[in-house]
């Protein structure tokens, strides 16, 4: 029986190429031959080098990839300066940049495939703009999806996985929407192109099993059990299908200091990619273990207050 063809798609700018490179092989390594199509979004200044290597590759692994430039000109009055560039907000201009599909698996390139992600393809999205994990926030962002008009914590998800009805959203004028809603609250984007998309889409968002995004908040915060309950968090924790190292700094695998669950998968993935150097970023200050104690130790007597925020309850998955 022949394996359904999967549409990746991606946006990359700066230099996020290798490591969109170290993405894309995870993918392809975990897939069936033949089975993946790769659409790179990038901005005009693309370093069209990187083009060839990326596509051999890429086919070397048995997958196609097509390269789409996206005109500055959509990102118009688009907050685009500081911690996140234009590609960010690709995703949103998706439904009018890939007007040939109906629907594609948008992946960011700070993440890893650990299993085939065709059972994911396969999911129904029927009449949902997306499919997509619930976000677990850090304790001083849980406030966030009120002040965005969510009625709770739990409407709010990680865009870093998105398996978007590109069809539905053409239909219902989405770009259009995130566009004109980035563009009026540019200045009040805290997660920028995340927070457009909670707003527009939420309503009609399907809720994913948190194995196919899980975050370093996944992982690591103890509160997640009150998002996904605790039988999800357990399974996803154990058996991740895709690992997203999302956030800042040292949260990136590539960091010198990042300390983050199945962070050497990266260098796997990287080292088989035309750039298998990795220069590692960053410098900090030795940090006590005393220090660590006292951090741990206040996550726990915070750890309450989040749960109330949650609704207090880890024994089922919502």
């Amino acid at each position: 029986m022949a394996q359904t063809e999967m549409d990746i798609c991606c946006a990359v700018e700066g230099d996020y190429v290798p490591h969109s490179a170290a993405m894309l092989h995870s993918v392809i390594a975990e897939s069936e031959p033949g089975t993946v199509r790769i659409t790179y979004l990038h901005p005009p200044e693309f370093p069209s080098l990187a083009c060839d290597p990326l596509r051999a590759m890429v086919e070397r692994g048995g997958a196609t990839i097509s390269f789409v430039e996206v005109p500055d000109a959509a990102c118009k009055g688009l907050p685009v300066t500081g911690f996140t560039g234009k590609a960010t907000w690709y995703r949103a201009l998706a439904p009018d940049v890939l007007p040939d599909k109906d629907r594609v698996l948008f992946l960011d390139c700070d993440l890893l495939a650990v299993d085939s992600l065709a059972s994911l393809w396969a999911t129904d999205v029927n009449d949902h703009f997306v499919a997509a994990v619930t976000n677990v926030f850090q304790l001083d962002h849980v406030h966030r999806p009120a002040e965005l008009g969510l009625d709770m914590p739990q409407r709010y998800f990680n865009a870093g996985v998105l398996l978007m009805n590109l069809d539905l959203m053409r239909q219902e004028r989405c770009t259009k929407a995130l566009v004109e809603y980035g563009r009026t609250n540019r200045d009040d984007l805290m997660f920028r192109d995340q927070d457009a998309l909670n707003v527009i889409l939420s309503e009609r968002r399907l809720a994913l099993h948190p194995r196919w995004n899980c975050m370093n908040s996944v992982m690591c915060f103890p509160w997640a059990v009150y998002v996904y309950g605790t039988r999800a968090t357990d399974e996803a924790r154990c058996h991740p299908c895709i690992r997203h190292f999302e956030g800042p700094g040292l949260n990136k695998p590539w960091h010198a200091l990042c300390e983050q669950p199945m962070r050497e998968l990266y260098f796997h993935h990287r080292g088989q990619t035309p750039w298998p150097s990795v220069h590692l970023e960053g410098r900090m200050p030795p940090v006590s273990s005393r220090a660590v104690a006292r951090m741990r130790r206040r996550l726990r007597r915070l750890g309450g207050g989040v749960a109330r925020r949650y609704g207090g309850k880890s024994d089922s998955a919502r």
